[in-house]
């Protein structure tokens, strides 16, 4: 029998190796030496990036507060209820759920919908999305990439149920 959703293991980040780290400080530190007119771009580039932060920040959090008054009570059940647990491996549901909340670019602890966009109502960054999401998403369930372009959700992954129903149709990564 499998083990129930809530024993699932957290997501591990992976280690940057040595070596890269160790050509990353030696790559940017041959750019400041040798044209320290970029060190003066990428601050000012940062601070551009800082002002516009404290500039949208409270918009964000606002929008988020107002979503968790509108959604008071709710919880990872609800989100669940969405899916038929014979059809959608109820570990995919969770760990899209959970890693969902932490992705998103507030501190407060909002309920999640299965019917929620990814980019308007959670705000999500499509980086983020295809860079780290779907990694953590994929080790805590044990889904595979391969054969991601065969998936008829691929593409198709705007809202929170098309995210759980993406990984749903991906293999198991140790399945052979």
């Amino acid at each position: 029998m499998k083990q129930a959703s809530r024993f699932m293991p957290k997501y591990e980040p992976r280690k940057a190796s040595k070596a890269a780290l160790i050509a990353f400080l030696a790559v940017s530190l041959a750019i400041v030496l040798y044209q320290p007119w970029y060190l003066a771009v990428i601050a000012g580039i940062a601070l551009l990036v800082v002002v516009w932060s404290a500039i949208d920040q409270p918009k964000v959090e606002r929008h988020f507060i107002d979503l968790c008054k509108e959604r008071n009570g709710l919880s990872i059940c609800e989100f669940a209820r969405e899916f038929d647990p014979k059809v959608v491996d109820t570990w995919i549901i969770r760990a899209v759920y959970e890693q969902l909340q932490a992705a998103l670019p507030t501190k407060q602890h909002v309920p999640i919908k299965a019917s929620d966009t990814l980019f308007e109502i959670l705000m999500l960054d499509e980086d983020d999305l295809d860079l780290d999401l779907v990694e953590e998403i994929a080790q805590r369930t044990g889904r595979s990439f391969e054969g991601y372009e065969n998936n008829p959700y691929y593409g198709k992954v705007t809202t929170a149920r098309n995210l759980v129903l993406f990984f749903n149709h991906q293999a198991r990564a140790n399945a052979t």
